[in-house]
């Protein structure tokens, strides 16, 4: 895998074409289903090389975006709600992996909850364990935490975490790292993670999170997200 998952703030690297029609109200209730898979990431989102991916495809492969096997750190990856829309991308077949997550709480008191059982996880999961390899030929691999920073606010409120693979041999290859942003826009939640190896040439996660966050806060205000304005088109791994 080859990302380098350092959340970074680059001015002007995310240009948004996001305004809603004339007078048209923003929206007051949480988002239906079709409304939250139209604000969710898209391969159009992302930078020239990406393509879509699949939980069928990275558990063909045994890599991706982790999933921690202590109930516990369960949700910071992924969500429980049964409502919530996912959808998953790969620059390769070896890595970087993202995966996004969007879920429509009942109200803002909900989502605040349900962010706060993000904090929660985090703070509870120092480190947490996963299978990584492909069925038959799976290993046990241990994930420790390590300073997120001062992550730049997103939406409403917003939180992040990050994670560094540990490995026996210090010597064996770049460091395998794991980050997420989870955000607050009114009743609703996203979550962008990012998997891959730290190197030097990598993309930047905050990018793929303000692209995520100005979707779902179009979407909260009634309009429909407009495409990127600089579409590199769809690429096929």
């Amino acid at each position: 895998m080859n990302a380098h998952l350092r959340t970074v703030t680059v001015a002007g690297l995310v240009t948004l074409s996001l305004a809603l029609a004339p007078g048209q109200p923003a929206a007051a209730d949480a988002l239906g289903e079709s409304q939250l898979k139209a604000a969710l990431l898209d391969p159009l989102d992302f930078p020239e090389g990406w393509a879509s991916d699949s939980e069928e495809a990275a558990a063909e492969r045994g890599f991706g975006v982790p999933e921690p096997a202590e109930n516990a750190c369960g949700e910071l990856f992924d969500s429980s709600a049964d409502e919530a829309q996912r959808a998953g991308f790969a620059k390769t077949q070896t890595g970087p992996f993202v995966t996004t997550v969007a879920t429509a709480h009942g109200d803002t008191a909900a989502a605040r909850h349900a962010l706060d059982a993000f904090r929660a996880a985090a703070d509870a999961c120092d480190t947490f364990h996963t299978e990584e390899g492909p069925a038959g030929d799976q290993t046990t691999v241990a994930y420790d935490q390590e300073p997120s920073g001062d992550p730049r606010a997103l939406g409403d409120e917003s939180a992040a975490a990050r994670y560094q693979r540990r490995l026996g041999d210090p010597d064996t290859g770049p460091s395998v790292l794991v980050e997420v942003v989870i955000a607050r826009v009114g009743p609703h939640l996203v979550r962008v993670a990012q998997a891959g190896r730290e190197e030097p040439d990598a993309d930047p996660l905050t990018a793929i999170a303000d692209r995520a966050v100005a979707k779902l806060t179009e979407a909260a205000r009634g309009g429909t997200p407009a495409p990127h304005p600089d579409q590199p088109g769809t690429t096929e791994l």
